[in-house]
């Protein structure tokens, strides 16, 4: 029987799914994280995994007939700033371009608080240090022109320059080379003869548009990952050789697809893991009906946030990471430092939640892996909201003496007098605000009423806290997916590969049209040419056309639709009523400005290998009574009610599509728990899906 595998590497647990092709019967595990080591957290999820699916992990892999990883490596190396040595080659007197960060890096990717305090800010360290960065006499004009041809003997003195100061790594920017990239790839040449073991990053590969710095910071941020992650992936693929993988390894990009191991850019692949389960969200809101979705995960470090409208979800053309700016195309997702392992701590006379969060070492102070400090997972254990005995299946017990007195030692006796079920209580509270204020900011502030949505809730931690922040924002439906606590791992499985390409446009005439037909056709057959080296048959490539455009004179532009096909003279005329819909949308009705002068940026691209992917079976559903599925009740401390309340206990596995069931109660899965709040319902619908109903919503 063949198999589709996802992988994903959380904080704490690394999570796997196996879908069993024939009969649609999905396997879930999860394992202890290894940061130390991520092939071998890696490993133990599979063996999981294999055990679940009642067999050995090398039958498994054998049966295998797509694995695909969502990485967290680029981002731990970004985070712990344990990248490679790395050197820059740029055009000469732009060698302070990464430094200066377009006067933007103090505050790039800080929240609004952090802003506010902006005499606290500071530029992240260098990734590559001043003594790194060598300049070459050349120059390209802004139609591809060689003003000032690069020499070899020029680019000899700068590549040699930086091998002998031993750097591992290198990244190549210059100016205007997305026009005419003959410089970048004469220094490219000349660094795989002088140094083939040096990893190289060229910008006009990775970010082929107009914007100095971050295309700069792209390929800085890609050669300072790029021996790191090249090395984890090289050994992680070998190692599941081993097993006995016999199928390329795929790695799931920032953008929601996926790409050979071997091929992917390691800039692509930053925060791929969430992208995972933004795929898997818009699966089942397609399978189910559901058009418009708040996709939230709650893993053990962060609170995550993305929307799908009118089902599909965008794409963010720019990625801070660690106030790094990079051109990178990545599926919209919010996120903020707020998961299971999140540390509560206070702060003068205020209780705060997170960012700093426990990991998995030590993790929570209840697991009794040493972990000594408070976290949300040790209040949901104080409170009765986790049963002690069954977490992960009941594979590890957790040690709820250990929780309390993390609790009462470091929060109950400063703020609480010492009442430690209040101060977990508060604990709760807190986290759930801070989720739902994320909400706000991804629906309201960006123009979308989210009583208009159903929120869909995912990951360790997010069933336990979903009804919560869902009433916060007046959400009255809830959706807790089937292997919700995998869900990341389940959407790298269900991913297709995907290769986003764009071009600067240097044209400003509408009627202009011969150099955006040539763009897109340049585009269409590199990309052809990608998805036939992965296997991809014709029948199965998809191409959607996109074009960036704003008002002559203004900063901000909007991405629309193309259509396929020949470009017409009239191409702008084509384009500006999908235009005008969008900046409406985005900027109100009376924004438009009929008749204005229409600018065109770039143009490109998405193009996307249809390749196995799991279903979502419907079930027949009937009102059967759940009480084969009741376990003893219990006394849980509900924060909604600040009171301890009897509730009902279901065993998830045994809940049957047509399973109706009314709060105060939990649900028990072996990989998280979904919380029934006094004045919540939920059913069990065709796909397994728990559908949550609140009585009252309450927004603010």
């Amino acid at each position: 029987m063949p198999f589709i595998l996802g992988v994903d590497i959380g904080g704490t647990f690394t999570d796997a799914a196996a879908i069993d092709t024939a009969s649609g019967t999905v396997f879930t595990a999860k394992a202890r994280s290894t940061p130390e080591d991520l092939v071998t957290g890696v490993v133990e999820a599979l063996k999981v995994l294999a055990q679940q699916a009642s067999r050995s992990l090398e039958a498994l892999l054998q049966d295998t007939v797509k694995l695909v990883h969502g990485t967290t490596q680029t981002s731990n190396v970004m985070f712990t700033w344990s990248g490679a040595r790395t050197g820059l080659l740029t055009t000469r007197g732009f060698g302070d371009e990464l430094l200066i960060m377009r006067a933007r890096g103090r505050v790039a990717g800080l929240g609004l608080t952090e802003r506010r305090h902006f005499r606290t800010t500071d530029k992240p360290p260098q990734i590559v240090p001043k003594e790194l960065i060598e300049e070459v006499s050349e120059r390209v004009d802004h139609r591809g022109r060689a003003l000032v041809p690069l020499t070899e003997s020029e680019g000899r003195r700068a590549v040699d320059a930086l091998l002998s100061k031993s750097v591992q790594s290198i990244a190549i920017s210059l100016l205007w080379s997305p026009a005419n990239p003959e410089h970048e790839l004469m220094l490219q040449k000349i660094i795989r003869e002088r140094a083939p073991n040096v990893y190289v990053s060229v910008s006009h590969r990775l970010a082929p548009v107009v914007g100095e710095y971050e295309r700069t910071a792209t390929a800085a941020v890609d050669a300072y990952v790029g021996p790191t992650v090249g090395d984890y992936l090289k050994d992680l693929a070998g190692r599941l050789r081993q097993l006995g993988l016999s199928r390329p390894l795929l790695v799931l990009q920032a953008s929601g697809g996926a790409t050979y191991a071997e091929e992917a850019e390691p800039a692509n692949t930053i925060e791929s893991g969430p992208a995972a389960g933004m795929v898997a969200a818009r699966m089942l809101a397609e399978a189910s009906g559901y058009r418009n979705v708040i996709a939230t995960d709650v893993g053990g470090t962060t609170f995550k946030v993305g929307l799908i409208v009118d089902g599909e979800w965008s794409l963010a053309r720019e990625t801070v990471i660690n106030q790094y700016t990079l051109l990178i195309p990545a599926i919209d997702l919010v996120s903020i430092g707020a998961g299971g392992g999140s540390i509560a701590w206070v702060d003068d006379t205020r209780l705060r939640i997170g960012p700093e969060s426990a990991g998995a070492d030590p993790g929570p102070a209840a697991y009794g892996w040493g972990g000594t400090r408070p976290t949300v997972t040790d209040a949901d254990v104080v409170l009765g909201l986790i049963d002690p005995d069954q977490f992960l299946g009941g594979r590890v017990k957790l040690h709820p003496d250990l929780a309390a007195k993390a609790i009462k030692e470091a929060v109950a006796d400063s703020l609480f007098g010492g009442d430690v079920v209040q101060a977990a209580a508060g604990i709760r509270r807190v986290v759930d605000a801070q989720m739902a204020d994320l909400v706000r900011k991804v629906t309201i502030e960006r123009g979308h009423d989210p009583r208009a949505f159903v929120l869909m809730a995912y990951g360790g931690a997010g069933p336990l806290h979903a009804v919560a922040y869902a009433r916060e924002v007046g959400v009255s439906k809830v959706i807790v997916p089937p292997s919700a606590t995998v869900y990341s791992a389940f959407g790298a499985a269900a991913s297709d590969i995907h290769h986003s390409l764009q071009r600067s446009i240097r044209t400003t005439h509408a009627d202009d049209v011969e150099e955006i037909g040539s763009a897109y056709a340049a585009m269409e057959t590199e990309a052809q040419e990608l998805l036939r080296r992965q296997e991809v048959p014709p029948h199965r490539m998809e191409v959607a056309r996109w074009a960036d455009i704003r008002y002559d004179r203004q900063l901000h532009d909007v991405r629309v639709p193309v259509a396929s096909g020949v470009v017409e003279a009239r191409f702008m005329d084509n384009v500006r009523r999908e235009f005008e819909q969008r900046y409406a949308a985005l900027y109100g009705p009376h924004s438009v400005l009929p008749g204005g002068q229409l600018r065109l940026l770039r143009v490109g691209l998405e193009a996307t290998g249809l390749i196995d992917k799991p279903v979502f079976p419907s079930l027949d559903t009937h009102e059967l009574d759940p009480a084969q599925a009741e376990r003893p009740a219990r006394s849980i401390y509900w924060p909604e009610t600040w009171q301890w309340l009897a509730s009902r206990v279901w065993d998830g596995l045994l809940l049957e599509p047509g399973n109706r069931l009314v709060g105060p109660g939990v649900i028990e899965l072996p990989g998280t728990t979904i919380a029934l709040p006094p004045g919540a319902a939920a059913e069990i619908d065709s796909r397994k899906s728990t559908v949550i109903t609140l009585r009252q919503a309450n927004p603010r």
